[in-house]
């Protein structure tokens, strides 16, 4: 009985103490010069593993020549791709083609591709990516996901 008493003791001295350290850092000056809003949020494992697949996405076609910058938001079996072209290059039908094949062959759970260069676009893309990654559910973004998809369709 004593030894049992011993054992809670011990398991909550060491609780207390692992909760006052993980408190330690919450105020401003112990963050020595890093940037308050630069704090990660755990992500839900559904939406990290939508922003991991995103990523690797981006990744792979911002590797392709020509292209300067790459971004992807991946809605059920759909990747949206936006494409920031390198100067005195064309998003071409062949470019197009490549991106396609190079995203389907690497993620065997998307069925299509949608790309565009349109700025506006790729700036949504990033916003809603930055979104997730700060901890705002999936749900929020599926209207506007929705949106930008239809509008890629029908530009294309």
């Amino acid at each position: 009985m004593i030894k049992n008493k011993k054992i809670v003791l011990i398991l909550i001295g060491v609780l207390l103490i692992a909760q006052v350290g993980c408190r330690a850092n919450t105020n401003k000056e112990s963050l020595e010069g890093k940037d308050i809003n630069d704090s990660t949020v755990e992500v839900g494992a559904p939406d990290k593993a939508i922003i991991d697949r995103s990523e690797s996405v981006s990744d792979l076609v911002v590797e392709l020549f020509g292209v300067d910058n790459a971004t992807c938001i991946i809605f059920n079996d759909i990747a949206v791709v936006g494409i920031k072209m390198a100067y005195d290059t064309e998003l071409t039908d062949a470019m197009k083609e490549t991106i396609i094949n190079l995203v389907v062959e690497n993620d065997s759970m998307i069925r299509q591709v949608v790309i565009t260069e349109n700025e506006k676009i790729f700036e949504q893309v990033e916003n809603i990516i930055g979104g997730l990654m700060k901890g705002k559910p999936y749900d929020g973004y599926v209207t506007e996901i929705n949106r930008i998809i239809e509008k890629i369709k029908k530009d294309n």
